[in-house]
């Protein structure tokens, strides 16, 4: 009988193992979605199997095309990391890509090339994070952006030329897990972070502007429900409503049974979507003179951990959300 074993020299056995893809198979986990205001959806995913820790990022025309979406599926925009946040980039046919490897990478498509050979190429990729990028929000479209990483720096892009135009080094101690920028306003914006802070920034001043909270544990979300309200959620499971106008107020809105992972503002109303570390999908009503409370509760169309939320852009009482189960899902009960 034959013997099927590879016989290796011992100076090749790295590279064998680095080239050998035998017996391996590729899970995406959706980590985030995106919906441009022409209905176009973004869904950026991890796949981290075994020793294979890519990602990718899929576009679609509309939530239709979307929910086709499968978990071993090919990717539009494949990585050789993990992505943990996205945007559009004015258009459709372009897009900001944050990656696990420390780059902030732009990709287009020629959307007038109808045909198989219509693929999305890297613009540039800039790697200036010295650890994951985790979270990217928009000052001035199509040409401001800021992203915050797990190396606690945030660094503020024109990306056109995609140049750091204003590094906040240290700006945490920690890891920051997320920034959001204020409503109508195109240098002020705030991040949250491990290091239990929530802090203000103007990105015409090279120092931070004000902590708004310092919290008993971790910061895992913001998002601003208007100029003035900034929405936050914590690893203890704790919604947070912060006032900038006075730093004091720090109102509970409501307890979870898990750390809360991301938020969704509704654009025209005080819902606020939230999901956690489970399956369950919540949306909060928090109108600025009555008291905060939970209008949806649903914890049984995902069948793993709920990781990205989107407000549909046509139905307005549609909530759209993805998770580690590898399925789109549509949220429509209870929340007209």
């Amino acid at each position: 009988m034959d013997n099927s074993n590879k016989i290796v020299p011992p100076h090749l056995n790295a590279e064998i193992y680095r080239t050998d893809t035998t017996g391996t198979s590729t899970l995406s986990y959706l980590d985030y979605i995106r919906i441009h205001s022409d209905g176009s959806v973004l869904v950026g995913s991890s796949e981290l199997t075994g020793r294979y820790w890519n990602g990718g990022a899929s576009v679609f025309k509309d939530i239709a095309e979307a929910r086709s979406i499968t978990v071993g599926g090919k990717r539009s925009i494949p990585l050789t990391s993990g992505t943990a946040d996205g945007c559009f980039i004015g258009t459709s046919a372009k897009v900001l890509l944050c990656e696990d490897n420390g780059a902030v990478s732009v990709w287009s498509t020629n959307v007038e090339q109808q045909n198989v050979w219509n693929q999305w190429k890297e613009d540039i990729s800039v790697a200036e994070h010295d650890n994951m990028v985790l979270a990217v929000d928009c000052l001035e479209p199509e040409q401001c952006y800021v992203t915050a990483g797990a190396d606690g720096n945030v660094k503020v892009w024109d990306i056109n030329d995609m140049i750091c135009i204003r590094n906040y080094a240290a700006a945490h101690s920690m890891i920051i897990n997320a920034v959001s920028v204020r409503p109508k306003s195109t240098n002020s914006f705030a991040t949250g972070s491990m290091d239990q802070y929530v802090t203000l920034w103007d990105d015409n001043i090279d120092k931070r502007v004000l902590d708004l909270l310092k919290n008993d544990c971790c910061i895992r979300c913001i998002a601003w429900l208007d100029e003035n309200r900034l929405v936050v959620g914590d690893e203890a499971g704790v919604l947070h409503l912060l006032d900038v106008r006075n730093t004091e107020s720090d109102v509970k809105i409501t307890e979870f049974p898990a750390a809360v992972h991301k938020l969704a503002v509704h654009a025209d109303s005080d819902k606020v979507a939230v999901c956690c570390d489970n399956k369950i999908v919540t949306v909060c009503e928090v109108a600025e003179n009555s008291q905060p409370k939970v209008i949806y509760h649903d914890r049984h169309m995902h069948s793993n951990y709920v990781r990205g939320m989107a407000w549909d852009v046509q139905d307005k009482n549609t909530l759209h959300t993805v998770g580690w189960g590898g399925e789109l899902k549509s949220h429509t009960e209870l929340l007209g």
